[in-house]
């Protein structure tokens, strides 16, 4: 059996941002430190929006809002990857979370964030990147 080798291209932050705004699924994870502590990393999946280059999503309290009460630095990951040709690509957000108290802008958010955190105690979160940078995974064949 001979083994297929796959390439690995960096992605400019141009790309990270276009793709971060693109995917389809709107499906992303962030991951923080949870009570400050640097043993225990959390990474919890969110549906997202993108606006104005950053990125919202609602949560009840807890984890997340916390870490949103605090201005904590997170990170943010999407991704996507295409079974039939064996790539993809990979896309990683860092930056501080923020709550939103701004009706308008929490009205702007709703228009394109369909939360799986609907309820009457949930928050809008924005998440205000400092970092984003992204990789390409490219399959054998798609590179042939």
């Amino acid at each position: 059996m001979t083994r297929q080798m796959h390439r690995i291209a960096e992605l400019d932050e141009s790309e990270c941002r276009r793709l971060l705004a693109a995917n389809p699924t709107r499906l992303g994870r962030v991951a923080f430190v949870e009570d400050g502590d640097p043993n225990w990393p959390t990474v919890l999946p969110v549906n997202y929006a993108v606006i104005d280059d950053a990125v919202y999503f609602r949560t009840f309290e807890g984890s997340k809002l916390y870490a949103a009460l605090r201005h904590q630095r997170v990170a943010f990951e999407v991704d996507a990857v295409d079974q039939e040709w064996n790539d993809g690509w990979s896309v990683l957000a860092v930056g501080s979370l923020d709550i939103v108290r701004d009706p308008e802008v929490a009205a702007a958010a709703d228009e394109d964030l369909a939360s799986w955190a609907a309820g009457a105690d949930e928050q809008l979160v924005r998440l205000d990147i400092d970092r984003i940078t992204g990789r390409r995974v490219i399959g054998p064949r798609a590179s042939a």
